[in-house]
């Protein structure tokens, strides 16, 4: 059963600026550790901080009700598991809050823009 759906569209070029402007603290601020040292290796480091970026704020959408508070953007870890498909990693009180219920992400990139869904689902 599908209990919330979150979507969010980045346009990348204000993400680049966001780099300029603010260097490391903007992706510090965007980015748990593990994300930080994908970054880091990434060439393509404006589109990945869209990405994630855009995907975090469906998965805050998503959530919505199920919070108490909203998280910051760094305790919610996007990795790649071993087929190259996003995963969301959360902290231990989120997931508690979150009962059996699980979080799929999906993030996509073209050109000036990067978007993510994600969706809520529990087998009931």
């Amino acid at each position: 059963m599908i209990h919330g759906v979150g979507m969010d569209i980045v346009e990348i070029e204000r993400i680049r600026e966001d780099i300029k402007r603010y260097g490391d603290s903007f992706m510090k601020r965007i980015l748990g550790e593990t994300e930080q040292k994908v970054f880091a290796a990434r060439a393509n480091r404006e589109q990945f901080l869209a990405g994630r970026f855009a995907c975090k704020e469906a998965v805050i959408k998503a959530l919505g009700y199920r919070l108490k508070n909203r998280p910051p953007y760094t305790d919610l870890e996007i990795v790649n598991d071993d087929t190259g498909q996003p995963v969301l990693q959360l902290p231990e009180n989120i997931q508690q809050q979150l009962g059996s219920a699980k979080v799929l992400i999906s993030i996509s990139h073209e050109n000036n823009y990067a978007a993510a869904v994600a969706i809520i689902t529990e087998d009931r």
